[in-house]
């Protein structure tokens, strides 16, 4: 193995590859077609126009700011751990250790750190007398953003043959963190039901219906569409 050691290079043309497996040093280098990189790489006062530069299972470290040209638009450092998006001289946003932030705003509880979107089973409903429900079919959604949930939950169910006192529903997606309101929006027996309150999220993953003139009881093939809102904990 030898070593070819050059000083200087004034033009290099050609079709080929150039390989450097330690450190190139110079003032400036120029390029117009594609920068393929492979391993660490610091950029440092660099720029990169009309061409690509492609990362591959590399890590791209900078501590000034990556302009876009001719959008007025840049990716910079701020503060240490932080990411941040700018246009026109403005910060719009930013990513931290807390979630996504708006603005200039750092405040770790105004961070978006969840978004998801999902259905989920389980679902369960029994009275204090009279036993459990028999749910045949369920179609469950939900959507999350950060703590607060909205979800929606549609049922087919068999009423005992005779019920009285609370009625309990289980199984909602994420825990809440205090009361909030779950209504009826419809039901294939009555509209009676919808008129006659719906179901309180308590602390935890349930759901109590209270007081109520019509009782879920010796009904088959019951179906009711529900819809909530609340704070997770």
């Amino acid at each position: 193995m030898s070593t070819i050691k050059v000083d200087t290079i004034a033009t290099r043309t050609g079709s080929g590859n150039i390989t450097a497996s330690n450190t190139i040093a110079g003032t400036s280098a120029t390029l117009s077609g594609t920068l393929g990189v492979t391993g660490a790489t610091t950029l440092a006062g660099a720029t990169v126009s009309s061409s690509t530069l492609n990362m591959s299972s590399s890590l791209l470290q900078f501590s000034g700011n990556i302009s876009l040209p001719n959008v007025g638009s840049c990716l910079f450092r701020p503060v240490a751990d932080t990411i941040a998006f700018g246009i026109n001289n403005g910060q719009r946003v930013s990513v931290n250790q807390h979630g996504l932030l708006f603005g200039t705003d750092t405040a770790a509880a105004n961070a978006l750190d969840d978004y998801e979107e999902g259905t989920f089973s389980g679902v369960g409903m029994s009275a204090a007398s009279g036993g459990a429900f028999t749910i045949t079919s369920q179609d469950n959604a939900y959507v999350k953003i950060g703590k607060f949930v909205k979800l929606r939950i549609k049922i087919i169910f068999n009423c005992p043959s005779s019920t009285s006192g609370n009625v309990t529903l289980t199984g909602l997606p994420f825990a809440s963190d205090g009361i909030y309101g779950m209504h009826i929006v419809y039901n294939n027996q009555s509209a009676a039901y919808n008129n006659d309150g719906g179901f309180f999220i308590s602390t935890g993953t349930t759901a109590v219906r209270y007081g109520y003139s019509n009782a879920f009881q010796n009904v088959n093939n019951f179906q009711m569409w529900m819809e909530a809102s609340y704070r997770t904990t």
